[in-house]
């Protein structure tokens, strides 16, 4: 009986140091029972469909998603938007970027392609890194999308989770109908740095900054749940 306990004790620690050690906390047990809360709370969403409908979108995400044809003008909605990437480990220290949307005609009607630039973790304005290219993704009429998203790396000074460099490859699926001010979908694929995870459970959010002077404050999902402030 005593060595039975022993093995469930060290077991249980085990699983607490690897969950500290991913997240980087200096409180263990806290910061296990917040995750596990957490964790919880996302899957109850995706199950009921809550990480759906910004704005009055689907599943997918997007406002007006899902109607026969609501796509808009090329070029029409281009500009640069405050995209935030939430990972489901710690959803509310969402990663971001300034991206810029362009969109043009094509075969198929619409293309849409993105350039991030990701910005410091610190006060979330100051960009760091390289800007990367992604796209073009087509648009159908629907305006539904499922944009795969080639390996990107990201500055440790972006990372407010871990202050590590990421490497990830991930796609995003949403939808994108005019006005599109605000875009907004789930993630799913991996990271491969700094530690191999899952990423499926988390979400992504795009608003339009209409003065670069004063970014919208960072939402993280299409229910626009705030980001946690800056400390």
């Amino acid at each position: 009986m005593l060595f039975s306990r022993t093995i469930r004790t060290t077991l249980a620690s085990a699983a607490l140091t690897s969950t500290a050690l991913l997240i980087g906390c200096a409180d263990p047990q806290g910061r296990y029972d917040d995750f596990e809360a957490r964790d919880t709370t996302i899957r109850e969403d995706q199950s009921s469909g809550g990480e759906g409908g910004g704005g009055g979108g689907d599943e997918n995400g997007g406002a007006g998603g899902g109607a026969d044809n609501c796509l808009p003008e090329a070029g029409a909605v281009d500009g640069d938007f405050l995209f935030s990437l939430s990972a489901y480990l710690n959803p509310r220290a969402p990663i971001l970027f300034v991206a810029s949307l362009t969109t043009e005609a094509s075969d198929g009607g619409l293309s849409f392609s993105l350039t991030f630039q990701p910005l410091t973790a610190a006060d979330r304005r100051t960009p760091t890194g390289e800007p990367f290219d992604v796209g073009p993704f087509e648009l159908p009429a629907d305006g539904k999308f499922t944009a795969q998203l080639p390996t990107l790396i990201v500055p440790g000074d972006a990372n407010p989770i871990s202050g590590s460099e990421l490497e990830a490859t991930i796609t995003l699926t949403g939808s994108l109908c005019a006005p599109a001010d605000f875009i907004c979908g789930v993630v799913t694929g991996s990271a491969a740095r700094p530690i191999p995870l899952n990423l499926k459970g988390s979400t992504f959010a795009m608003e339009r900054i209409t003065d670069p002077s004063s970014y919208p404050a960072p939402v993280i999902n299409c229910k626009k749940d705030p980001a946690s402030p800056l400390p």
